[in-house]
């Protein structure tokens, strides 16, 4: 095990005390062992901390300074303690395949090239359930498709932790700060994305109306933001009338009680063997002993 690389494990939490276990479980899980879990705290106000606090592995690094400062100032935060050599990206309401780190981290290994990793996920709601799948996709040639579609499900991507140093997060640009990241990092970066799923991501069928507009809105100004680094202006205008077009057909579509449709689009469907395959996944995580957590 010294041999491997080590790996720096970063999960921003905020109000998650209903999942954090479940998401530590499955890091703890992990058929790659070599890493350090940072967890940096958002200034939760729910038993978030104490959650944490319960399991007792020297790996587990906690920061809980009681401040709220947005998910982009977090994730800068692990990148810069993080003490390995590849950084791997988590939510604190998500759940990892057992064998995502080492598919990923093997990856990266064999292609010296390659900066960033991506892959598919399974989509769970609140409940666990499983909603349906969502690929990688690798069909991203220009900056155009960059601006106008997901590079990738953010929390699904490793990457090597220079290359995080090199561009950090952008706290302006918050509710989209992934996307702007491949923005910025498009031209000079080798990104790759797994077909397979390696995560199960949650996405509630609860559509929330506000926390969609404000990221439709943020998308709009962080385009607009980045346009020079973008370098055509005309991408920018074309996007921003997309997003508004887009932005009122769904909050028209939330007012006439169809915010489920919404989220459901989202999703392919998966047929039943997979799907039986994945929540035996899901169960083994959930039924996870508690050897891990203190005694007191």
């Amino acid at each position: 095990m010294d041999s491997l690389p080590l790996v720096s494990i970063g999960i921003p939490v905020y109000n998650c005390e209903q999942y954090i276990e479940l998401a530590i479980k499955s890091i703890l899980k992990q058929t790659y062992a070599n890493f350090e879990l940072i967890i940096t705290d958002d200034g939760s106000t729910d038993n978030t901390v104490e959650k944490v606090r319960k399991f007792d592995d020297p790996r587990i690094k906690l920061i809980a300074d009681g401040k709220n400062r947005g998910i982009s100032y977090r994730l800068n935060q692990q990148i810069d303690m993080a003490e390995g050599e590849f950084f791997v990206r988590m939510d604190g309401d998500d759940m990892m395949f057992p064998t995502r780190i080492e598919k990923q981290i093997s990856y990266l290994l064999e292609h010296p090239n390659v900066d960033i990793v991506g892959s598919g996920a399974v989509i769970i709601d609140d409940e666990n359930a499983i909603l349906g799948f969502r690929e990688g996709r690798n069909d991203f040639y220009s900056v155009k498709d960059v601006v106008f579609r997901s590079r990738y499900i953010h929390p699904t991507v490793s990457g090597r932790v220079d290359w995080f140093r090199k561009y950090h997060y952008k706290g302006d640009y918050n509710g989209c700060e992934d996307r702007d990241l491949w923005i910025r990092s498009f031209n000079d970066s080798k990104m790759h994305c797994f077909d397979e799923p390696l995560m199960f991501y949650r996405d509630t069928t609860d559509f929330k109306l506000r926390t969609y507009l404000y990221r439709m809105k943020q998308g709009r100004i962080m385009r607009i933001g980045e346009r020079r680094i973008i370098g055509n202006l005309s991408i920018v205008i074309e996007y921003v009338i997309r997003n508004y077009i887009k932005t009122i057909a769904v909050y028209l579509l939330s007012k006439l009680g169809l915010g489920k449709f919404v989220v459901s689009r989202r999703n392919n469907p998966l047929d039943a063997s997979l799907t039986a395959i994945y929540s035996t996944q899901i169960k083994n995580i959930i039924d996870a002993d508690n050897s891990y957590c203190k005694s007191h």
